[in-house]
């Protein structure tokens, strides 16, 4: 389904009593908003970041989509036959430990130059503009409506003098749409079990 699509539906559905359903800008907004929403609540994308460790340097910055961090593994020399390990995170008192010490920053606090570790992150969405309407929205098919109702909620809500039950009713199917999503097993978790997960020359 296209980005096109879900705003139509909306202009049909949630805005077609309200003035905002003629403001591409402002619907597209509250669309981005509801799928941060969605990828807060759900874990729909995951991504590995290679960080080059460099002698002397403890603070590293993570990429721009990062939301909050999995997992972080050592980088095990090719050809061994060693399990990947797994280096903790914010454990106090342990020297081997990353810790995140910014919203997109992690310290390493035992670095060798020219080694390795791999972090395991939750991404955040793409922000689609006015020349993304044709690509496809990057959510499976059964978020659509809890986007929707999301979209309702923010447009309903920013209307002076709104009736505020009809705010609230809008959010209350938002949230009773992801309820549906998680109680009858539409989204599982991704396997993070990173003993068989491809990790680009980590193992």
């Amino acid at each position: 389904m296209t980005v096109q699509q879900v705003i139509d539906m909306a202009i049909n559905g949630e805005l077609s009593n309200i003035a905002v359903k003629d403001d591409l800008d402002v619907i597209l907004s509250y669309l981005n908003l509801g799928m941060i929403e969605l990828y807060k609540r759900f874990t729909l994308k995951v991504e590995e970041s290679i960080i080059p460790l460099v002698e002397g340097v403890t603070l590293y910055e993570l990429p721009n989509d990062f939301m909050w961090l999995v997992s972080a593994y050592e980088e095990v020399k090719e050809g061994s036959d060693e399990i990947v390990a797994e280096i903790p995170i914010n454990v106090e008192g342990d020297v081997k430990s990353v810790n995140i010490v910014g919203w997109n920053q992690i310290q390493v606090p035992v670095t060798v130059d020219g080694a390795y570790i791999s972090v395991i992150y939750v991404a955040a969405p793409t922000v689609y503009t006015s020349s993304d309407l044709a690509e496809t929205i990057d959510i499976p098919v059964q978020m659509i409506e809890a986007l929707l109702h999301y979209i309702g909620y923010r447009a309903h809500g920013a209307i002076d003098g709104n009736i505020q039950s009809e705010n609230n009713t809008h959010y209350q199917r938002f949230e009773a749409s992801c309820s549906r999503i998680e109680g009858r097993g539409m989204m599982t978790s991704e396997d993070l079990n990173m003993n068989t997960r491809d990790m680009k020359g980590f193992v």
